[in-house]
């Protein structure tokens, strides 16, 4: 129950030129050049096939690209070739982050990844967010209430050119569920840890500050923090 083959499917995430993934960027990028006012060093953490890299490095931005997926950072580095472009990227764990603290002016997570952490594991990459991003710098992040999102998955099976829902396995505590994609010649299943905003918020709320809580459209939702410096840095 890869993410790999979900990545594949659904240009959204793998495919920079491709029209789902340009309307991903046209909706975030006022957002980011609204926030990231000052330019500085960026962290672009699970950084993907690194298009929100390229868009900041337009910008004047210094950025460093992380992703654990091997293949996507391989993807990302023939953008980077085709491009000419100087941004760094490599593979790491968003868990135990390969930089010193104080590192990173913005750190960026983007893209919905929180599906991919068990609550132990947010905390962790949370953790280590606070502990490379600098005193006064800024955390941002973007994701889909999956919780909120559960009852449209349910009656809705169309969710791209090829493929629709054919089964959600839910489990009794609804701390993730297991969807069935199918297609004419294929089908895959995969694992979202389900992550409601108020979730996101409380374990956010043990390591920074909010700023500002936008909602995107109905699901989405595009959120500021600044880090807890004193309490928590003086506690680890």
């Amino acid at each position: 129950m890869s993410f790999r083959k979900y990545y594949q499917v659904f240009k959204t995430y793998s495919d920079i030129n491709s029209p789902e993934y340009k309307k991903r960027i046209e909706e975030l990028e006022p957002h980011l050049t609204k926030y990231l006012a000052n330019k500085g060093r960026v962290l672009d953490l699970a950084c993907g096939v690194g298009w929100f890299s390229f868009l900041l490095e337009d910008y004047g931005f210094e950025i460093v690209g992380v992703d654990i997926d091997e293949e996507m950072i391989k993807k990302a580095q023939e953008y980077k070739k085709e491009r000419n472009s100087n941004v760094v990227f490599m593979q790491a764990d968003a868990k135990n982050l390969p930089f010193d603290d104080n590192s990173f002016d913005y750190v960026l997570f983007i893209g919905d990844n929180v599906i991919h952490f068990t609550p132990s594991e947010l905390n962790q990459v949370f953790k280590e967010i606070q502990r490379v991003l600098s005193r006064d710098g800024l955390f941002i992040l973007h994701f889909n209430d999956l919780r909120e999102m559960i009852p449209m998955l349910k009656s809705s099976n169309i969710v791209g050119e090829k493929y629709w829902v054919s089964k959600m396995l839910l489990d009794k505590e609804e701390k993730f569920v297991i969807i069935e994609y199918q297609s004419p010649n294929d089908y895959f299943r995969v694992k979202f840890n389900i992550w409601g905003k108020t979730a996101i918020e409380l374990l956010a709320k043990l390591y920074f500050m909010q700023v500002e809580s936008l909602r995107i459209n109905e699901y989405s939702y595009f959120q500021m923090y600044k880090p807890k410096e004193v309490e928590i840095r003086l506690q680890a």
